[in-house]
């Protein structure tokens, strides 16, 4: 929603809104000059006829929502808003199960490269674009298509991006095939004329719903990939590449990004910004200067030269992506992972999968579960302690690691001099850094 205000502020519209507490993000909002409130405050709603567009954790029944209905204004999900903006624009749309938001940022990067300024809408902060969201000058808007709830269903891009399929959301996509069958439904929506990029891992069923004249190109290693990469060279888990898109050789890209993963995701970008018109040569510098997002393998160094780092990886396929790249990056570290699972039903369908790649770390503390929309009954139904045992069966030492309250001590008390820390979980896990930065 914080995107969405600083989006709709940047191209002209009068934007005001309010949270049910106050954190850092009200605070930032209104240092950029955003009206927001904290709690009901009906009085300070004005103006008629507008939208209102609220979070689908806000109820209908909200009374500033239903005050807004009674002045004229148009009521909106945010998923809907999302929509709506992307049919009046050349729409980018990156959608996958890992990678969407670092490669949604990398194509504004691109295209910023190439002197463009696009709007954008990110799921997570990154410094040097401004933030998560941007109301650009340029008829470009690039957005992370979320598959949670089929929120991606609501556009109607230029452009789109399937990166990977995982089975993930179980509470959306009970069955592999339900998962397929939305994704298949989303690449549908791209508007005759465009194009659609796909991972070549991806099912080919994803793709089969195009329009006939939707153009669908394969990103990946093989030979006959449209869009790959020639001359990989690999400098402690960063990787440098010469694109190659259709047979066109472009200038060779220096990422700054660890993860030989990060190759796949900026050439999906590289070949999104070239759809609506980008300059190659812009292009590939800006992806070669683009430094990162929050919490996507965000590197932190302490003042005692303890080595830090924070990311959002919540999956098995996440998290072992996250633990190769810090094993090229700090080449003979031991790792030492603290991780809070997110969400007891993804927890406990993936359990045996958490527990083989948590066992790829030389030790890992598991924080309790931080739970989000779910019943007593699967809340029950596992716990922390039972991924600690799956890990200890597979030979890594393991303990549980409490509260995130008490986690940075337990931490502390296991960490070795040369430990590198990698702190993973989409929870709230991320507030112990602070402490554990200034610690080490």
């Amino acid at each position: 929603m914080s995107a969405l205000a600083r989006l709709l502020k940047g191209i002209g519209a009068d934007v005001s809104g309010s949270d049910k507490v106050g954190n850092s993000v009200v605070s930032t909002l209104l240092e950029q000059g955003i009206k927001v409130w904290t709690g009901h405050q009906v009085e300070r709603l004005h103006g008629e006829n507008g939208y209102v567009i609220r979070s689908a954790a806000v109820p209908p029944t909200d009374p500033e929502v239903r005050e807004c209905e009674r002045r004229g204004f148009t009521s909106l999900l945010y998923a809907e808003s999302v929509g709506r903006l992307s049919e009046g624009k050349e729409t980018l749309a990156i959608a996958g199960t890992h990678g969407k938001t670092t490669t949604t940022a990398l194509t504004v990067a691109a295209l910023r490269g190439a002197g463009l300024d696009p709007s954008h809408l990110i799921g997570g902060e990154v410094p040097e674009l401004g933030g998560n969201g941007h109301g650009g000058r340029d008829d470009v808007f690039v957005v992370e298509a979320c598959e949670f709830n089929r929120s991606f269903h609501e556009l109607s891009p230029f452009g789109a991006a399937v990166l990977n399929l995982d089975h993930d959301h179980f509470d959306c996509y009970p069955s592999a095939d339900d998962l397929i069958d939305a994704f298949a439904a989303y690449v549908a929506r791209v508007r005759p004329g465009g194009t659609v990029l796909v991972e070549e891992s991806v099912p080919a069923t994803v793709v089969d719903t195009v329009c006939r004249d939707v153009q669908v190109q394969r990103v990946g290693s093989g030979l006959f990939a449209d869009i790959r990469a020639l001359e990989i060279r690999d400098e402690l888990g960063c990787y440098s590449f010469v694109p190659l898109i259709e047979g066109r050789r472009l200038p060779r890209i220096d990422l700054n990004l660890p993860g030989r993963f990060q190759v796949q995701n900026a050439l999906v970008a590289l070949g999104l910004a070239l759809l609506v018109g980008a300059e190659p040569a812009g292009a590939c510098e800006g992806l070669s200067n683009f430094a990162g997002v929050r919490r996507r393998f965000e590197l932190h160094t302490g003042d005692r030269g303890g080595c830090l780092v924070n990311d959002y990886a919540h999956h098995p396929g996440e998290i072992r992506a996250v633990i190769r790249a810090a094993r090229r990056r700090f080449p003979g570290r031991r790792l030492l992972v603290a991780f809070q699972p997110h969400q007891h039903q993804r927890t406990k369908h993936l359990l045996e999968e958490f527990a083989e790649t948590l066992a790829l770390a030389d030790y890992c503390l598991v924080a309790e579960i931080y739970g989000a929309r779910e019943s007593a009954q699967i809340r029950n139904s596992v716990s922390a302690a039972d991924l600690v045992a799956g890990i200890r069966e597979l030979g890594t030492p393991a303990d549980c690691g409490g509260e995130v309250e008490v986690l940075p001590r337990r931490i502390l008390e296991e960490r070795g001099d040369e430990d590198l820390l990698l702190i993973l979980g989409a929870g709230d896990i991320d507030l112990v850094v602070d402490d554990l930065v200034a610690a080490i």
